[in-house]
């Protein structure tokens, strides 16, 4: 039961993650300095930041011990609100689904 509850608390996460990175964006990215570059590109960066003040963030709540490893997994999940943020949840799920063991 607790795994079920761990997968749900992250799909929350990586949602209003993605829902936040959307937002920042869609305002952002018409700024004189930012419209410069590729909008993929503002996305992912945002995205980085964004999941790394979201891991800090949590292990300042909890009171738990920053790991190395940890932030390294919080770039790679920037990675992935990123991907949610430019391609939707259809894409990740038909990825998920193509993967997956069955």
């Amino acid at each position: 039961m607790n795994e079920i509850t761990d997968f749900t608390a992250l799909l929350t996460t990586l949602g209003i993650l993605a829902f936040l990175v959307s937002i920042i964006t869609q305002v952002t990215k018409e700024l004189k300095f930012l419209s410069k570059i590729p909008t993929s590109l503002q996305v992912t960066v945002t995205s980085i930041v964004i999941t790394e003040i979201a891991y800090f963030a949590n292990v300042s709540y909890n009171k738990i011990p920053i790991e190395w490893y940890c932030i390294a997994g919080a770039v790679v999940g920037g990675f992935v609100v990123a991907f949610i943020a430019m391609f939707g949840w259809e894409k990740l799920s038909d990825l998920y689904g193509r993967f997956r063991k069955k």
